[in-house]
């Protein structure tokens, strides 16, 4: 009762970008293109008189969106660690680590600016977090205590990318997603050391045809209509489980940071597993940060694209930066490539 009553806090980000690229498969798509990323936050806590910490935040995507809520959530931490239920990222994901980059807007590792759409031999989507491409889903997270650097956290979510919501049960089928993650995070002496691991597992519902055959009473596949009692769906798409493991490691020292991370994702069917790994080399002193990264995707035959930025960040001010980028990606499967040049205002409050 002696605890203060909860303030929140607003906050966020504005990142603009504008971005020039030429396109090989598609030459008519060559142009210039703007991008921004804004999210807007509300967070709060307050430490209870038994020495409990209870926290909520909030996060809504500031462009348009189908679903416009990001992570939301409520926390109680305390010396037996954190407990967190509602909507964020599996524990392998928010406990992970990838290589260093001066700026995440123009980044290969779960980039947020695609530089050429659609179009033949355009990028798609690379992350070496393990969270099974689950994204943010309706769940219970537990983070342990850091004991001389080392921590882990556990999270279990019943449907994948679902919001909390206030039916008692889920609609769909299958869908849960649970997760581990781990991470130190040390010195010594004058180099600072992290490493992290993970590992996911998403439970993908079965699929069933209920056009055009059945199950007739004789237990016989047929297309003709029978009795609802004894009609049962056929099953086009049995169940399965998409898994991942994940892992990185950033050494830092200097001024000078390098590392990188990788993950397989096996997506239990017929597809060949998927690798993916980044590099990087990052240099920092005062405002100014450069980096060269490199990244590769790989599923056997159906892809196989190879990813190369030069990277630099400068701070202008309290919360307002500046960054460019010239970038290379490459197709091997369709043998185009696309290069890009950009730069970006990033003003976060």
């Amino acid at each position: 009762m002696m605890a203060e009553p909860i303030s929140l806090t607003i906050g966020g980000r504005s990142h603009w970008g504008v971005a020039i690229f030429d396109n090989e498969a598609a030459p008519n798509d060559d142009d210039a293109r703007i991008s921004n990323d804004a999210l807007l936050t509300f967070s709060g806590s307050t430490v209870l008189d038994s020495g409990v910490e209870v926290a909520v935040r909030i996060e809504i995507e500031g462009e348009k969106n189908a679903d416009q809520g990001d992570a939301k959530f409520a926390e109680i931490s305390g010396s037996f660690g954190a407990i967190r239920v509602g909507n964020d990222d599996p524990a392998g994901k928010k406990m992970a680590t990838v290589a260093p980059y001066a700026t995440y807007f123009y980044g290969i590792n779960d980039n947020y600016w695609a530089n050429s759409g659609t179009s033949v031999g355009s990028s798609p989507w690379m992350t070496t977090y393990a969270d099974a491409g689950a994204g943010a889903s309706a769940g219970v997270t537990y983070f342990s205590p850091v004991i001389n650097g080392f921590q882990f956290g556990l999270s279990y979510a019943p449907e994948a990318g679902k919001e909390a919501e206030s039916a008692t049960a889920p609609t769909a089928e299958g869908g849960e997603v649970m997760s581990l993650g781990v991470r130190y995070d040390g010195a010594f002496g004058d180099t600072g050391v992290t490493v992290a691991g993970g590992y996911s597992s998403k439970d993908v519902a079965a699929v069933d045809a209920v056009i055009g055959a059945y199950v007739q009473g004789d237990g016989t596949i047929g297309t003709g209509k029978t009795d609802d009692a004894v009609r049962k769906a056929v099953t086009a798409a049995p169940g399965r489980t998409v898994t991942e493991w994940g892992g990185g490691v950033v050494v830092s020292m200097a001024g000078v940071s390098i590392g990188g991370s990788m993950s397989v994702q096996d997506n239990d069917n017929a597809s060949d597993d998927l690798t993916q790994f980044d590099l990087g080399i990052m240099y920092g002193e005062g405002p100014w940060a450069v980096s060269a990264n490199y990244g590769n995707q790989d599923q056997g035959d159906a892809l196989d694209n190879d990813y190369m930025r030069l990277l630099a960040n400068y701070n202008v001010g309290p919360g307002v930066n500046i960054a460019g980028a010239v970038g290379l990606d490459s197709n091997e499967v369709s043998g185009m490539d696309t290069t890009f040049a950009g730069i970006a205002l990033g003003i976060s409050f």
